[in-house]
């Protein structure tokens, strides 16, 4: 009990002038939370237990000692707090574990710790972490600021507790807190390969295990052999119809229109003004068979007159006179036959009266894309 008092005392003495009253209060306080589960209560802190050990005492006001030295950082003043616990899950550590540090400050209630940003070096932040959690709670006389944060070893063979600054607002005024850090023990994976007990030993890698994966080489192969099948055959269409003459493309008359051009054609011609009437007449008459016979879709260039003129009465063309075409036919018959010489107004005449008949009896078509047309404009 006297070396307790006597520590007590070493310890008052280190600390400031202005601090050194308060400062053996909160190292008795201390020693008897630690020892009944760190639970600070005014009534432990008056009446001490008697059971306390002595190492107990010195260590843990050995420990208040070094965790409120002053702050050479910050160039504020140190706090003075009545109680700090570090605890540190696991103090055993190997890389890429993570480490839990929970440090709990018991204070003045009139007083409020916060942990601003620090430097976890030589350990680490994990990614994805979330800030630091803090957590106050009141107690009996003082309140209590318990601070949990996750640290984790991804570089170092001596993973080592960093130092911490906590920052104090009071009554007091602006003021720091320094927790000291300290060595973690490294736990090394290889060195344990030696273990006695094999689920402690590190066996290393294992050896390579023969896996059958199903080759599709035939496959490929195949496709690879049609592709080039398909692109000899390919070229050699294409080379074949490179030597072929490329075919002109001959634009589709219609009946009517080859009619019409063949008569205007026939009139510009004019053979009668050279003396060959019959021959013209002649054209004439092949020009509105082939006309007709396409029309109605009859061979009318090597039927008779009356054959002739018997398909045109049972095929009934809209637009066609028959009787005109009866009276035309005949008198051509007498060209054709009698060696009528036709006169050059018989003969425009002839090409006027078939010109007519072509544009009576032409297809809906050209009717219909006369009617669309005004429409259009």
């Amino acid at each position: 009990m006297k070396l307790a008092l006597l520590v007590t005392a070493v310890a008052a003495s280190l600390q400031p002038p202005a601090a050194s009253a308060p400062a053996a209060a909160p190292t008795a306080t201390e020693t008897q939370s630690q020892t009944q589960n760190r639970t600070a209560t005014p009534s432990t802190a008056t009446s001490p237990s008697p059971s306390t050990s002595t190492n107990t005492s010195t260590s843990t006001s050995t420990q208040t000692q070094t965790q409120t030295q002053t702050s050479t950082t910050t160039g504020l003043p140190e706090a003075a707090p009545i109680a700090i616990d570090v605890q540190v899950a696991p103090e055993e550590v190997s890389l890429g574990e993570h480490v839990v540090v929970r440090i709990a400050v018991d204070h003045d209630t009139r007083d409020v710790y916060a942990l601003p940003g620090f430097d976890p070096a030589p350990l680490a932040v994990p990614q994805g972490e979330p800030p630091p959690r803090v957590h106050r709670e009141e107690l009996s006389g003082h309140a209590r600021t318990t601070f949990e944060l996750t640290l984790a070893d991804y570089g170092t063979l001596t993973p080592r507790l960093p130092d911490l600054t906590l920052h104090v607002t009071g009554p007091g005024g602006e003021r720091s807190l320094t927790v000291r850090g300290r060595p973690l023990k490294f736990r090394s994976l290889v060195k344990e390969e030696g273990a006695p007990a094999a689920d402690k030993g590190h066996h290393g890698p294992k050896p390579p295990v023969p896996v059958l994966v199903r080759s599709l080489l035939w496959l490929w192969l195949l496709l690879g052999l049609l592709g080039a099948v398909a692109a000899a055959v390919g070229i050699r269409r294409y080379r074949k119809r490179l030597q072929q003459p490329e075919e002109t493309l001959v634009p589709v008359v219609e009946s009517d229109d080859l009619a019409l051009q063949q008569l205007a054609a026939l009139k510009e011609d004019s053979p009668w003004k050279r003396g060959e009437g019959r021959p013209a007449i002649f054209k004439l008459s092949e020009i509105v068979r082939g006309y007709l016979g396409a029309r109605l879709q009859f061979n009318a260039l090597d039927l008779t007159s009356e054959e002739f003129l018997s398909e045109l009465h049972r095929r009934r063309l809209m637009g066609l006179d028959l009787r005109e075409i009866e009276d035309e036919v005949r008198w051509e018959d007498l060209v054709k036959f009698a060696k009528l010489e036709p006169s050059p107004e018989e003969c425009l005449r002839g090409i006027s009266r078939a010109e007519s008949m072509v544009h009576h009896t032409r297809p809906l078509r050209e009717r219909e894309q006369g009617i669309a047309s005004p429409r259009a404009a």
